[in-house]
């Protein structure tokens, strides 16, 4: 199929070239529940097809809808049917972050307190594309999620141009988190980067889905994009290999992963980092 965004072609090949086509598995990401903590989503996208819903909103002051943008777009990427990876899983929204993508550590553990109540093992993860400093609370949150709970945490790395271990939730080694590259496999200078970067994805100049109508789209860069790439990934492959655990799907991603593709311009010492780019080819 022609590829609406860059990034959709970019997963999908082993190496940089043509980006204008890629092959998708239409049924990626099925019985999969991505939870998506952010600022909502705009449900009523059609690019979601009905698959997207309003499951929790811990936002004083705000309703269910999205008012900012940025949760239904990282939505869009992982489930979109012209939009996203996993062309058949469901979102569920649980709104974290205000129109102005601010937030509370509070409301992220209610959030994830949430998750835990309601998701099925096996059958659910979580997309955090957000970061803040370091916090035990977040961390002990998080790694409950996936150690006791069998959910995975998927979290973008940062856009601080520097250290992914220096923020949480980036820095738990129970979560997952990836970094951005842009239509040249150069990792981006915003793109936080260093040994705690599991994969890199597509992040820079990416089209998703957004607000104000059920067909509006804009392009957005950073490692907020990037995130819901590798996201899409794991529901695909949680969808096809159900009794994955997180670790082992972890493990999955980075053995697909496309290796020694990648340009660092944010550190001069690129062996610190895992020079690795999400791949989901169908081959």
């Amino acid at each position: 199929s022609s590829s609406p965004d860059w990034g959709l072609a970019r997963i999908h090949k082993r190496t940089l070239g043509e980006l204008d086509s890629y092959e998708f598995d239409e049924t990626a990401g099925s019985g999969i529940d991505v939870f998506v903590l952010d600022s909502g989503v705009n449900v009523g996208h059609t690019d979601f097809e009905g698959r997207a819903r309003a499951a929790a909103n811990f936002v004083d002051r705000e309703d269910d809808i999205d008012l900012g943008g940025h949760g239904t777009h990282v939505a869009g990427k992982i489930a979109g049917k012209m939009y996203g990876v996993a062309k058949s899983a469901n979102i569920h929204s649980v709104k974290i972050l205000n129109k102005s993508g601010d937030g509370t550590m509070s409301n992220l553990i209610k959030g994830i307190s949430h998750v835990i109540q309601v998701a099925t093992p096996g059958k659910a993860l979580i997309n955090l594309s957000l970061s803040g400093p370091k916090s035990r609370l977040i961390d002990e949150a998080v790694s409950k999620l996936v150690n006791d709970y069998n959910i995975p945490v998927f979290v973008s790395a940062g856009n601080s141009g520097t250290d992914a271990c220096y923020f949480s939730p980036s820095s738990n080694a129970d979560a997952f988190a990836v970094g951005a590259t842009d239509v040249n496999d150069k990792v981006p200078y915003y793109s936080d980067t260093g040994r705690c970067v599991k994969v890199y994805a597509p992040g820079s100049n990416i089209r998703s889905t957004w607000i104000g109508g059920s067909d509006e789209t804009k392009v957005l860069d950073g490692t907020s994009m990037a995130n819901p790439h590798v996201v899409g990934i794991a529901a695909s492959l949680m969808s096809k290999q159900p009794s994955l655990s997180p670790k082992e799907l972890y493990e999955a991603i980075v053995t697909k992963a496309t290796s020694n593709m990648l340009t660092f311009t944010t550190t001069s010492d690129a062996d610190l980092n895992s020079n690795l780019i999400a791949y989901n080819g169908i081959h």
